[in-house]
């Protein structure tokens, strides 16, 4: 139950960190959109080494974290441009 705690605060700063870079960057676009795409590649990376931790990691769970990663970055290029 701890490991779950530790590994959830991990991503509630990968989140966070995220969110205040992209806000800092307020009005440069180009720069809101890196801190988006690298983001999204820490929580996909974050959930790929949890549930590898976890022993339950297979190729459907990476899927999901690609898909809802490249949703994330999608939506952002449509808000931003």
């Amino acid at each position: 139950m701890k490991s779950h705690a530790i590994h959830f605060a991990v991503l509630v700063g990968i989140l966070v960190i995220g969110i205040s870079a992209f806000l800092y960057a307020y009005g440069d676009r180009s720069m809101q959109l890196t801190v988006g795409i690298l983001t999204s590649l820490a929580y996909l990376a974050w959930g790929i080494i949890h549930h590898a931790l976890e022993k339950d990691l297979h190729w459907r769970i990476v899927l999901e974290y690609v898909l809802i990663a490249a949703i994330a970055v999608v939506l952002l290029m449509t808000i931003i441009s």
